[in-house]
């Protein structure tokens, strides 16, 4: 391949499915030669709890390194040659690691480890820089969060089965019998490593961001004299030396004090692990989405908590303790890997970024090792400490190192804020973001989406993506109002309507004003999910569309605003328009909207309309207008036989209402509930003129007495059905109005 050339999208797919299958290869080895085995290693080598922070500390110490490669790597027409040769190299040291019984006198065995440990981590510093350049080039920015996201996952994968396997291999040794199954363990290591060489050599190299030749002195000072990139890797730097002061004690503490064996450690680990699998995604789904820094900050406190748990960890809870701490440890540990990786990538320029990357890892490396120092210095100390009884916990020994360690991350928490973001959205806004909805069936639902090519699964995960109510979505979901696929479309549509988000304002209303779009008016009723000005305006303009059903739309979403401003836009509405089902519906918002200058306009409609359909819709408008909706529809969905019963309680509830109101004297009460039983049994031999003239004579003395707009609206209903009754037979649904009104009477005036 020419250096000169780019990679193809097929080729760069190739290139991150190998970069992959490396890491998963990568992760065996690297499961088995840091972390709970290392340790385990020189605990069986006679370390003190001094030397295993010396110990962490060599594995930083090699990796110093890093801050003089660039100025071999810059130089260098490729980097592939080099970073092979350098991982074979870092991984064969681990031979004479696994035989240090036999090649060294007991007295040099732990300062071999610690030699061979730098050793091979200065080899791969060497080309560090390289391998995250190389990354870098390779995976487009607009994907990098959730790539390094599923490669960790991926890699964690493998590295959580490895390391349960190698704890359940070396409980099969007995207490100081563990020689042979370390050898066998980092033997396999070096195996794996050699089959990830192999799966690195398959990766095809990008094209370098080359630019002019700068001289040695000049390209090692480039990253401190650019602001952002120095902030950042001096403030990550930092936090990355507090949290090696007690990171390497954690399994010290469970192989010392807890006495567990390596296969309950490898238990504990894949509880971390798999909590990291599992928030890997959506950490990345959030980084690509909303930015790095606010979610690095986020998993920043996170992390700050993590040695607090492990203070509170006792001999009597750890079975239930350790777990708990542990996912908590994972989760957010997933999002600041991801988080600080790629801001650090971003922040660093494209043009040398080697000599950026390998300062920030010789720096940070630096500052890992003097916090691995001074945390064996401290634990030793911790050791020394009398036990203290504190709120039913006694603390004691490494606990006061974790716990300080914690204290030591939250006052850090400050400086790391100064980082400079790469978004306009803060954490708190992210926090707010997530909690609203489901955010874990949501990046589900996303998942499922992106990868199926069905339009019957895209549609129904759009679909159930408006059910969580998530405003994670509504990205994914504005990029469907342009799928192929109608249906597909229609479900987005209506998921932006359920979820209500303001972002979506300007992409449904470019589906309005394009002549081609299908779901142009789907789009204009989910604008009435947006309630603000910009969407109430631009529903207002619509009102005079040439199109009937924007029109109609339009007014389904005002009705679902509910803004009183629209009033006089429908009422102007009503005087030009001719379709009978947007007057039907303007009146319907109107009544809503509590605007009683209709009730003309409705009981003309009411009266001439043909169907009962069209009829218990306008005078569910009118039970709109007098308060009572939810009594009014009951009684139209009710068959006649239940009608008829529940309007008997009705009469007998006003009866016992007005008979009862003592703003008025007994002879009235008698006269209200003489009327009234005169009413109801006019209404049993179906003489609807006569119980109407019942209803309007009580309503008219109530009126006298209660003086009110919603009791005279209620009367006036009333009087308009009787007066109306006089010249016609009234339909069902009005007598329904009508014993309605006379509730809503009675209850507006005795409540």
């Amino acid at each position: 391949m020419q250096q000169d050339r780019k990679l193809t999208r097929l080729q760069t797919a190739r290139g991150m499915r190998m970069w992959n299958v490396n890491g998963m290869l990568e992760s065996v080895h690297s499961a088995i030669t840091t972390g709970v085995y290392t340790t385990g290693y020189a605990l069986h080598l006679g370390a003190s709890s001094a030397m295993i922070g010396f110990i962490s500390a060599s594995i930083s110490i090699g990796q110093l390194l890093q801050a003089f490669s660039p100025l071999l790597i810059e130089r260098l027409q490729r980097r592939k040659t080099l970073c092979l040769s350098a991982n074979a190299v870092s991984s064969s040291l681990w031979l004479p690691i696994a035989f240090i019984p036999f090649l060294f006198f007991e007295v040099y065995q732990v300062l071999a480890l610690m030699g061979c440990i730098a050793l091979a981590k200065a080899a791969m510093s060497l080309v560090s820089p390289a391998r995250q350049s190389w990354l870098t080039d390779l995976v487009p920015d607009e994907m990098r969060g959730r790539f390094v996201a599923r490669q960790r996952s991926l890699t964690a994968s493998a590295g959580l089965i490895t390391s349960v396997c190698a704890g359940f291999f070396l409980s099969t040794y007995f207490s100081g019998e563990e020689q042979e199954g370390f050898t066998i363990l980092f033997i396999t290591a070096v195996v794996f490593s050699g089959f990830g060489i192999w799966a690195w050599s398959r990766i095809p190299e990008p094209q370098k961001s080359r630019g002019e030749h700068v001289p040695s002195n000049q390209l090692l000072r480039l990253p401190f004299r650019h602001g952002p990139f120095r902030r950042l890797m001096f403030l990550v730097s930092g936090r990355l030396l507090i949290a090696q002061i007690a990171a390497p004690f954690f399994t010290v503490y469970m192989l010392r004090t807890l006495e567990v064996s390596y296969a309950q450690i490898a238990i504990y680990s894949a509880i971390q692990t798999i909590a990291t699998i599992i928030m890997n995604p959506f950490w990345g789904y959030l980084a690509d989405k909303y930015g790095y820094q606010p979610i690095m900050s986020l998993t920043a406190v996170g992390l700050a908590l993590f040695p607090l748990g492990w203070g509170f960890v006792t001999l009597e809870n750890y079975w239930i303790m350790v777990p708990l701490v542990q996912v908590w440890g994972g989760s957010m540990s997933a999002g600041w890997g991801t988080a600080r990786f790629n801001l650090i990538v971003k922040t660093a320029p494209a043009v040398n970024r080697s000599a950026f990357l390998g300062c920030y890892s010789a720096v940070s490396r630096g500052c890992a090792a003097c916090g691995a120092v001074l945390g064996g210095i401290a634990a030793d100390l911790c050791t020394s400490i009398p036990a203290v009884s504190f709120f039913g916990y006694t603390f004691a020994g490494l606990q006061y190192l974790f716990l300080s360690n914690s204290a030591l991350r939250i006052a850090y928490m400050g400086l790391l804020a100064r980082v400079t973001s790469d978004s306009q959205v803060s954490s708190r806004d992210v926090i707010n973001r997530v909690r609203k909805g489901n955010p874990i069936a949501t990046l589900w639902h996303l998942v499922r989406m992106g990868k199926s090519s069905n339009p019957a699964v895209r549609a129904r995960a759009a679909r159930e993506l408006g059910e969580t109510g998530s405003h994670l979505a509504v990205d994914e979901l504005i990029a469907l109002l342009e799928d192929s696929d109608r249906n597909v479309r229609r479900e987005a549509v209506q998921s932006l309507s359920r979820i209500g988000a303001a972002e979506a304002v300007n992409p449904l209303l470019e589906c309005v004003g394009n002549p081609s779009s299908d779901i142009a008016e789907e789009a204009v009723e989910a604008l009435g999910a947006v309630p603000s000005s910009l969407s109430l305006n631009i529903l207002v303009t619509l009102l005079h569309d040439d199109r009937p059903g924007i029109r109609r739309s339009a007014i389904l979403a005002l009705d679902r605003i509910g803004d009183r401003r629209a009033e006089t836009a429908l009422e102007a509405l009503l005087e030009h328009e001719r379709d009978p089902a947007i007057v039907q519906s303007a009146l319907e918002t109107l009544a809503r909207m509590g605007n009683t200058g209709i009730l003309g306009r409705l009981q003309d409609l009411i009266r001439t309309s043909e169907t009962s359909l069209e009829r218990g819709v306008l005078v569910m408008s009118a039970g709109h207008l007098l308060g009572a909706p939810d009594l009014l529809y009951r009684l139209l969905q009710s068959g006649e036989m239940d009608q008829d019963r529940a309007t008997v309680r009705i009469f007998r509830t006003v009866r016992r209402q007005l008979g009862g109101w003592s703003l008025v004297e007994r002879a009235a009460r008698d006269r209200f509930t003489s009327a009234l039983d005169r009413a109801m049994s006019a209404f049993e031999r179906q003489q609807t003129g006569e119980m109407l003239q019942r209803l309007v004579e009580v309503a008219s003395d109530v009126v006298a007495v209660a003086h009110s707009h919603d009791v005279e609206l209620a009367y006036r209903v009333l009087a308009d059905l009787e007066s109306e009754g006089r010249s016609r037979a009234l339909h069902a649904e009005e007598r329904l109005l009508a014993v309605v009104a006379m509730q809503r009477l009675a209850d507006l005036a005795t409540g």
